[in-house]
């Protein structure tokens, strides 16, 4: 059975019972894939090199959905906004998230509260809460204990993180196509998009804003090659 735990009895006595941290920053880096002088094979539509910022994230994955009271947490990847000595505090997404971002919704109950203020992961046991605002403000949460979940790490593309690529779009005769890519969070910048052709007859090189990569081999289905500068890294 299913165990759900109310963690503010008497809210107006107790004053605000549960607060959110937002006391942790993601780390953002610098990417540059693949490493140069080696060699990489692309099929059509795959990057051939990548290179830009990242942004990584602690956070919290979970499993499989977890309905808690009127709150449903789908399954996926929540990511942390705060930490304390007990517990990890996450964000959430609603409506359509990106791919594999966890999301809440909710179906009325709890008074008809809204969507909660954040969600709490315990350290040392597997015990989930969701934060809300209830009784005349009041923050509080409701637990349970019935889903386990996992305290993790990875990637997570933010509007702040800007990226360049190039694609493998094919072979036609001797030519090769590729197409240029610059992306902003991950929303492509269709201003900063081209695609270009070259003659392996004349250069076995493609060169583009920097960017050199040495073909080995190519035909309309994968190329084979090494990249021997990124964008802007020699």
């Amino acid at each position: 059975m299913k165990r759900v735990i109310f963690a503010c009895v008497v809210p107006l006595m107790l004053g605000a019972c549960a607060t959110v941290k937002n006391n942790y920053v993601p780390v953002t880096e610098q990417i540059s894939e693949p490493p140069l002088n080696e060699v990489k094979t692309a099929m059509i539509g795959d990057y051939m090199l990548k290179q830009g910022t990242a942004t990584r994230t602690k956070g919290v994955y979970l499993p499989q959905s977890n309905q808690i009271g009127s709150f449903n947490l789908s399954k996926g990847f929540y990511p942390q906004t705060g930490v304390d000595e007990k517990y990890v505090f996450t964000s959430y997404a609603i409506g359509s998230a990106m791919e594999g971002m966890g999301r809440v919704t909710t179906g009325g109950g709890l008074g008809g509260v809204g969507l909660p203020n954040g969600i709490r992961f315990a350290i040392e046991e597997q015990k989930t809460c969701v934060i809300y605002s209830g009784a005349y403000g009041i923050s509080q949460p409701i637990c349970d204990t019935e889903y386990p979940y996992q305290l993790t790490e990875r990637p997570v593309v933010s509007e702040n993180n800007f990226q360049q690529t190039l694609i493998y779009s094919g072979r036609i005769d001797g030519k090769v196509r590729v197409s240029y890519r610059e992306f902003s969070g991950n929303i492509a910048r269709p201003a900063f998009s081209n695609d270009a052709e070259y003659d392996l007859e004349r250069s076995d090189i493609i060169a583009y804003k920097g960017a050199r990569i040495k073909v080995i081999d190519a035909d309309n289905e994968k190329i084979e090659y090494v990249v021997l500068s990124n964008f802007n890294t020699q």
